[in-house]
């Protein structure tokens, strides 16, 4: 990502360089640059997401 993006970490672990995320929290899933799915960890206490730039 050459002028930026998200970092995301979950409880203040790295888990994601992206530049789209999106939560949905009744399936408990995210979405990583809106084409890849993944289950949300089961405790998940904070997500932290920095905007980076370049």
């Amino acid at each position: 990502m050459a002028e930026g993006g998200f970092l995301v970490k979950f409880n203040g672990k790295e888990v994601v360089r992206c530049f789209a995320i999106s939560f949905d929290y009744d399936a408990r899933e995210y979405t990583i640059n809106e084409t890849e799915t993944k289950p949300l960890p089961d405790r998940v206490g904070v997500i932290t997401i920095e905007v980076e730039q370049t």
